[in-house]
């Protein structure tokens, strides 16, 4: 039985990388159909996900929302911080993002404050500084400020994403270090994809303190972190240390083909209680075969050592293959599934899988309203198929 897993497993993993070759990546890992294979260009970060530069910001204007019928020209200063009210010098980088979370179940719905966050630094040719703070009412646990422990689970609490100070002492080279988002596998928003909640690489409240070196050259980019733990987790014992690393190289301006690797160690699991070493290892790719169409998938190797003395391994994997289709500017057709078991065994009690599909709309100048329907437990969990929906709305300013 075991050896028919892992057949199977050898089969998705080479469906998830066929999908990624030829005929952030940033938090819209999609911009690859626009034929951007890099996200420094429009993100501080250099594995992306975090403020927009000024070249960003114009890009979202020009690439991402509706228009209406109306020329696309020169975005002018509606691209920019509170649409321009406030002028900012070219060094400085300031926005505010606002997401929340509806999720409309019968007799149980909800409304969720997923992000209200400050983002800003100043970005010069040799400096660069970053920060990221605001407040959730629910979730983003990893990166709270203050405890909400026997309080209401909508308590509106303060969060500290990331924060980072980094120097570039040649072009293309970034030596930071802070709390930064891990470099590993697909960046994106999308936190609740199993590939980013097994591997505890999300952007949401996976930050980890350490120091990171980013390069990234014409066709490839790289980034390797060392790990040294979570401040906001405590006490000690609890926090991973180790190192997370990417690298990826674009076959063409369409497509892109990366490795990832991460290890880390702790005294105790905060899920487990025991002693913990986690290794995730993979691969991910992102290909836009034609225009306005994006294919992008990731295939992890799981591998989970766990007790005192004589440790346990479990071995299991994670794959997450999805398209997205601008249908017309501005408005996005995504449909994914998903694949997931932390822990391969005979009886397959562990595995879980599930289908989803959105519509993605810009629909006005920093807007955009997300709407998904998923088949499938939300956690990587045995669970039986049910549809769930959930809208989203994000501004940013």
């Amino acid at each position: 039985m075991t050896s028919d897993r892992t057949l199977r497993w050898l089969l998705v993993v080479a469906v998830a990388v066929a999908l990624g070759l030829p005929g952030e990546a940033a938090a819209y890992p999609w911009m690859i159909q626009h034929q951007y294979t890099t996200c420094s260009q429009c993100h501080v970060d250099p594995s992306g996900g975090s403020a927009m530069t000024p070249y960003g910001r114009a890009q979202t204007e020009v690439l991402l929302r509706s228009r209406y019928g109306e020329d696309v020209g020169e975005p002018g200063p509606i691209k920019d911080f509170l649409f321009g009210a406030v002028p900012l010098p070219d060094t400085v980088i300031a926005q505010a993002d606002i997401r929340s979370l509806l999720i409309p179940q019968p007799g149980d719905f909800r409304a969720i404050l997923m992000q209200a966050d400050l983002r800003g630094g100043v970005q010069t040719d040799r400096v660069v500084a970053y920060a990221s703070a605001g407040v959730v009412s629910d979730g983003a646990r990893g990166a709270r400020i203050l405890s909400t422990e026997g309080r209401d689970n909508e308590f509106i609490t303060p969060v500290l994403r990331d924060y980072w100070v980094g120097i570039t002492p040649r072009n293309g080279l970034l030596i930071r270090a802070g709390r930064m988002n891990l470099p590993f596998g697909i960046r994106t928003d999308q936190h609740i994809l199993f590939t980013r909640a097994v591997t505890r690489t999300t952007t949401n409240d996976d930050q980890q303190l350490g120091l990171a070196v980013a390069y990234e050259a014409r066709r490839w980019r790289a980034e390797l972190m060392g790990i040294a733990g979570n401040l906001h987790v405590a006490p000690d014992r609890f926090r991973e240390r180790g190192y997370s690393g990417t690298f990826a190289y674009a076959l063409s301006n369409r497509a892109e083909l990366g490795l990832s690797s991460l290890v880390t160690s702790s005294g105790a699991d905060v899920d487990t209680l025991l002693p913990t070493t986690r290794q995730a290892h993979g691969v991910f790719s992102r290909v836009s075969p034609v225009s306005k169409v994006a294919l992008l998938g990731e295939a992890d190797l799981l591998l989970t050592h766990a007790g005192e003395g004589t440790r346990t391994t479990a071995v299991g994997g994670v794959l997450d293959v999805h398209a997205d289709i601008e249908a017309v500017q501005g408005l996005h057709i995504k449909a994914g599934g998903e694949f997931c078991d932390p822990a391969w065994s005979d009886d397959e009690a562990s595995a879980t899988g599930r289908g989803w599909a959105a519509l993605q709309w810009f629909f006005a100048p920093h807007v955009n309203l997300r709407i998904d329907m998923m088949g499938g437990p939300i956690n990587c969990l045995p669970d039986t198929l049910r549809p769930t929906g959930f809208a989203q709305l994000h501004v940013f300013l």
